[in-house]
């Protein structure tokens, strides 16, 4: 079976206490029952520990019980003490993969990290970070298709039409977004027979929705305080043209952030399709993600009256993590659509 990644993904390490986030607060984390077992039988304090600390939610999912929204093996020096204590291979399977995520479509696989880790987040919006995609043989057998293989040609070759409108240095990110609709409403339309329009999406249509956006931000579930501290802030803020024009000329320097931002939803989630028949969910996503970006960091811009890489991406990721990795808010999104 042949598996496709771009070049970051090799290059990607945990930093381990250097992140200036951490994947072991606020998220449950899932204890498999591989790792149970080992968890289980574990000699000692430790294994005392381990045990004493494992529950089951109301999803039915063995976690462990978080100690002031941490992990209890998340330590005072930020290292896991389970890696410590019974090394790398103790790690169940949601700390051994995370950020890494594999995209399987029975006849190939695709790999990408997750945009809610901020050292993933800090590879994948390097200018360039997704030009070079590697396609290797995993030595895996390819499994039978339960897809309509010719629908997956029609949207692998609808999302090369996608990545060629983000390689176009002519478009803008509106450029994009609207070059991208057009796309996927062609495809939409193929598959339920009608002739979709497509609106256009401008920065005045961004500016115009910004307190609806901001109030439909807030009525998702809501992990941390930095995400609520964020969102009530921005929700008492006014764009003005002034502030507007500024930040127009400060962010035409990192449009390519706003590209990398598109192509990692569009690459993680197009070909999802296949088994919705809407790729208009898709792009839906995408927009809301780019949209909440600009707008959030417009806001902290005027805020500020500068913004560093590290601001930028931390409202990427903080949207990553409140919003992409939570179920109940995309099956609220999904609802309200």
């Amino acid at each position: 079976m042949k598996t496709a990644y771009h070049e970051f993904y090799k290059d990607f390490k945990c930093i381990a206490d250097k992140c200036p986030d951490s994947c072991c607060k606020e998220w449950d984390v899932v204890v498999d029952d591989d790792s149970y077992i080992k968890y289980k039988n574990a000699d000692g304090a430790f294994g005392e520990k381990l045990r004493s600390v494992m529950t089951i939610d109301a999803d039915g999912d063995r976690i462990f019980t978080l100690n002031n929204n941490r992990c209890p093996f998340w330590n005072k020096d930020m290292l896991c003490d389970i890696y410590i204590n019974m090394g790398e291979n103790a790690l169940c399977e949601t700390c051994k993969r995370f950020p890494r995520i594999t995209l399987d479509y029975s006849q190939f696989q695709e790999k990408i990290l997750s945009l809610a880790c901020p050292e993933a987040l800090r590879l994948m919006l390097k200018n360039g970070a997704m030009d070079k995609i590697i396609t290797a043989d995993n030595r895996e057998d390819a499994e039978p298709c339960d897809y309509d293989f010719s629908v997956m040609q029609l949207l692998l070759g609808a999302r090369q039409k996608i990545f060629a409108v983000l390689k176009n240095t002519d478009n803008d990110i509106f450029d994009c977004l609207n070059g991208i609709y057009q796309i996927c409403l062609k495809v939409q339309s193929e598959f339920d027979g009608i002739c979709y329009k497509s609106a256009v999406i401008t920065e005045d249509s961004f500016i115009k929705e910004y307190g609806q956006t901001v109030n439909l931000l807030l009525q998702l579930d809501i992990m941390t305080a930095e995400w609520k501290h964020l969102l009530t802030g921005a929700s008492k803020y006014k764009p003005n043209k002034d502030d507007i024009l500024k930040f127009r000329e400060y962010i035409r320097n990192y449009e390519y952030e706003y590209k990398n931002l598109i192509y990692y939803y569009i690459f993680r989630y197009f070909l999802n399709s296949i088994d919705s028949y809407d790729v208009t969910e898709c792009f839906d996503l995408t927009a809301l993600a780019v949209k909440s970006a600009y707008i959030l960091q417009m806001y902290k811009f005027a805020e500020k009256g500068s913004l560093t890489a590290d601001d930028r991406h931390r409202i990427i990721g903080l949207y990553s993590k409140e919003v992409e990795h939570s179920y109940e808010n995309i099956e609220f999104l999904r609802d309200i659509k």
